[in-house]
């Protein structure tokens, strides 16, 4: 299944995950996560999905604090526009700094950032093991499609699609999950798996992933 409705118009138990830059802990982490310009993904527009953490060690309140925060990471104005998704759309409200509303950065929440330059952007923060992830389906506070843009948590158990779409349906029930998606940074489209069809691709700590189910689900991410 492939969506287009996702363009812009947006010292205990320890782990270290090198390829990804992730450095984690019972305590926190540290992730030096890349987000990509359109020639570094080899195409598309520079449009990258983020998860920020659960509990961030920062202050970033709301848009424009995150894309104070990517600037200064980046020295110098790199952001175009950061963007939620709109559940009652299914399309991205954006906003640029002065263009747009200044939305909460809430957490479980993902987001979309579109650069102009390559930026290597470290994020530090950890996980809420007590955050409750609503999930909605189609009708549920106007949600159009049951489609849900989710933070992938930093310290999840699941790996791949497949598992995720286990995790949310042992929250729920079997079925109850359409499908699991990712935004292309080369096309800006979404690539679907629902279990059958399409690649049960890899989690990757840093983004952000959309959820679509048949009910509503409170979900309490499994977490190691």
């Amino acid at each position: 299944m492939r969506k287009s409705t996702f363009l812009v118009v947006a010292a205990g138990l320890a782990a270290a995950l090198v390829a990804g830059g992730l450095f984690a802990s019972n305590m926190g982490f540290k992730l030096n996560y890349e987000i990509q310009d359109s020639v570094a993904a080899g195409g598309g527009s520079g449009q990258s999905t983020i998860a920020l953490p659960f509990n961030q060690q920062t202050n970033i309140g709301d848009a424009f604090d995150l894309i104070t925060d990517i600037n200064t990471a980046a020295g110098g104005s790199v952001v175009a526009q950061v963007a939620q998704f709109d559940a009652q759309t299914n399309l991205l409200a954006s906003y640029n700094g002065s263009i747009g509303t200044a939305f909460p950065i809430l957490g479980g929440e993902g987001y979309v950032v579109q650069v102009t330059s390559l930026v290597n952007y470290v994020i530090v923060g950890s996980h809420d093991p007590s955050l409750v992830v609503a999930l909605d389906a189609q009708g549920t506070n106007g949600s159009a499609s049951g489609q849900n843009f989710i933070a992938y948590p930093y310290h999840s158990t699941s790996a791949d699609a497949k598992d995720l779409i286990d995790e949310v349906d042992a929250a729920s029930a079997p079925g109850n999950t359409v499908a699991i998606s990712f935004l292309s940074k080369t096309t800006n489209l979404l690539n679907s798996y629902n279990g059958s069809i399409g690649t049960a691709f890899p989690l990757v700590a840093g983004e952000s992933y959309v959820i679509q189910v048949l009910a509503d689900v409170a979900w309490v991410p499994s977490h190691y």
